[in-house]
Protein backbone atom coordinates (compact mmCIF):
# COMPACT_ATOMS: atom_id res chain seq x y z
CA UNK A 1 0.00 0.00 0.00
CA UNK A 2 1.35 3.28 -0.78
CA UNK A 3 2.56 5.74 1.85
CA UNK A 4 -0.47 8.31 2.18
CA UNK A 5 -0.13 11.65 1.67
CA UNK A 6 0.43 14.10 4.19
CA UNK A 7 -1.08 17.43 5.09
CA UNK A 8 0.00 20.38 7.90
CA UNK A 9 -3.19 21.49 9.74
CA UNK A 10 -2.61 24.35 11.58
CA UNK A 11 -5.50 24.33 14.59
CA UNK A 12 -6.68 27.30 17.03
CA UNK A 13 -3.95 25.91 19.49
CA UNK A 14 -1.74 27.51 16.91
CA UNK A 15 0.63 24.47 16.33
CA UNK A 16 1.13 22.41 13.20
CA UNK A 17 -0.25 18.53 12.88
CA UNK A 18 0.87 17.04 10.13
CA UNK A 19 -2.41 14.34 9.46
CA UNK A 20 -2.13 11.74 7.00
CA UNK A 21 -4.75 12.83 4.02
CA UNK A 22 -6.92 9.98 2.09
CA UNK A 23 -6.88 10.73 -1.25
CA UNK A 24 -10.66 10.93 -1.35
CA UNK A 25 -10.72 13.84 1.17
CA UNK A 26 -11.69 17.38 -0.24
CA UNK A 27 -12.62 19.59 2.97
CA UNK A 28 -9.31 21.51 3.80
CA UNK A 29 -9.51 20.90 7.45
CA UNK A 30 -10.01 24.99 7.93
CA UNK A 31 -10.95 26.40 11.05
CA UNK A 32 -10.52 22.65 13.28
CA UNK A 33 -10.53 23.98 16.47
CA UNK A 34 -9.02 21.08 18.09
CA UNK A 35 -6.81 17.71 16.64
CA UNK A 36 -9.53 15.87 17.81
CA UNK A 37 -12.07 17.63 15.67
CA UNK A 38 -10.44 16.59 12.57
CA UNK A 39 -12.74 15.16 9.97
CA UNK A 40 -12.17 13.65 6.18
CA UNK A 41 -14.77 14.67 3.99
CA UNK A 42 -15.04 13.29 0.42
CA UNK A 43 -17.49 14.48 -2.43
CA UNK A 44 -20.74 15.35 -1.56
CA UNK A 45 -23.42 13.80 -3.79
CA UNK A 46 -27.41 14.65 -3.17
CA UNK A 47 -30.65 13.72 -4.96
CA UNK A 48 -33.57 16.59 -4.88
CA UNK A 49 -36.96 16.64 -6.43
CA UNK A 50 -39.44 19.05 -7.94
CA UNK A 51 -42.21 20.21 -5.39
CA UNK A 52 -44.92 22.52 -5.90
CA UNK A 53 -42.37 25.02 -4.40
CA UNK A 54 -39.78 24.19 -6.48
CA UNK A 55 -36.20 21.75 -6.46
CA UNK A 56 -35.82 20.48 -2.93
CA UNK A 57 -32.66 18.72 -2.57
CA UNK A 58 -33.86 15.88 0.63
CA UNK A 59 -30.49 13.80 0.66
CA UNK A 60 -26.78 14.67 0.65
CA UNK A 61 -24.37 12.04 1.48
CA UNK A 62 -20.71 11.63 1.56
CA UNK A 63 -17.88 9.77 3.11
CA UNK A 64 -16.49 11.17 5.85
CA UNK A 65 -13.96 9.80 8.78
CA UNK A 66 -12.87 10.85 12.24
CA UNK A 67 -9.79 8.86 13.09
CA UNK A 68 -9.40 11.42 15.90
CA UNK A 69 -12.07 11.50 18.26
CA UNK A 70 -12.09 10.96 21.58
CA UNK A 71 -15.45 9.61 22.54
CA UNK A 72 -16.04 7.10 19.49
CA UNK A 73 -13.18 7.09 17.44
CA UNK A 74 -14.11 6.37 13.71
CA UNK A 75 -11.70 3.60 12.80
CA UNK A 76 -12.72 3.62 9.40
CA UNK A 77 -14.66 5.70 7.06
CA UNK A 78 -18.23 5.97 7.04
CA UNK A 79 -21.44 7.69 5.31
CA UNK A 80 -22.50 10.33 6.35
CA UNK A 81 -26.23 10.83 5.51
CA UNK A 82 -28.66 13.44 5.76
CA UNK A 83 -32.46 12.81 5.00
CA UNK A 84 -35.12 15.95 4.82
CA UNK A 85 -38.09 16.69 3.19
CA UNK A 86 -41.06 17.65 4.13
CA UNK A 87 -43.86 19.23 1.05
CA UNK A 88 -47.26 18.01 -0.05
CA UNK A 89 -47.60 16.33 -3.54
CA UNK A 90 -50.57 15.56 -5.39
CA UNK A 91 -50.89 11.79 -6.49
CA UNK A 92 -49.81 12.31 -9.87
CA UNK A 93 -46.48 13.43 -8.62
CA UNK A 94 -45.95 10.68 -6.38
CA UNK A 95 -44.57 7.91 -8.71
CA UNK A 96 -41.93 10.90 -9.95
CA UNK A 97 -41.41 11.22 -6.22
CA UNK A 98 -40.36 7.35 -5.70
CA UNK A 99 -38.50 7.38 -8.88
CA UNK A 100 -36.32 10.46 -6.86
CA UNK A 101 -36.42 7.84 -3.58
CA UNK A 102 -35.06 4.86 -6.04
CA UNK A 103 -32.25 7.16 -7.20
CA UNK A 104 -31.31 7.87 -4.08
CA UNK A 105 -31.23 4.90 -2.55
CA UNK A 106 -28.46 3.91 -5.50
CA UNK A 107 -26.57 6.86 -4.55
CA UNK A 108 -26.39 5.49 -1.29
CA UNK A 109 -25.42 1.73 -2.19
CA UNK A 110 -23.14 3.29 -4.30
CA UNK A 111 -21.88 5.44 -1.22
CA UNK A 112 -21.70 2.17 0.53
CA UNK A 113 -19.99 0.56 -2.00
CA UNK A 114 -17.03 2.84 -1.96
CA UNK A 115 -16.78 3.23 1.87
CA UNK A 116 -15.99 -0.27 2.08
CA UNK A 117 -13.61 0.05 -0.63
CA UNK A 118 -11.84 2.64 1.09
CA UNK A 119 -11.77 0.73 4.07
CA UNK A 120 -9.69 -2.17 2.57
CA UNK A 121 -9.28 -6.00 4.29
CA UNK A 122 -9.88 -3.95 7.53
CA UNK A 123 -13.54 -4.48 8.93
Amino acid sequence: MPEPRMVDVTIIETRVVPIPEPDWCTDPHDGAQHFTDLTHRGRETSASVDTPLGTARFLVAQISHAPYLVSVPEPHPVVSVSLDLEADFTAEAIPGVAARLREAADLLDEAAAEAIRLRGDAS
